[in-house]
């Protein structure tokens, strides 16, 4: 029965991917994305991994006092 509810959840997500690239056209140009876009994407993304490794240290550092 769980193969079978597997394989049904499975065909049910592709679904909306094959009406998808049916109605794609291979030969159109592909949406481009302004530089500032990609830009923004960058300080959030490197500003999060500097943020995490910040929380890192300071509850490293302030942590419980060990018995």
């Amino acid at each position: 029965m769980f193969k079978f509810l597997s394989a049904v959840a499975l065909f049910l997500m592709s679904s909306p991917l094959f009406a998808a690239l049916k109605e794609m056209d291979p030969n159109a140009p592909s949406e481009t994305v302004s530089v500032v876009w990609v830009i923004i994407f960058g300080v959030i993304f490197i500003g999060s991994i500097v943020g995490f490794f910040i929380y890192l240290w300071y509850s490293d550092k302030n942590g419980k006092p060990e018995k």
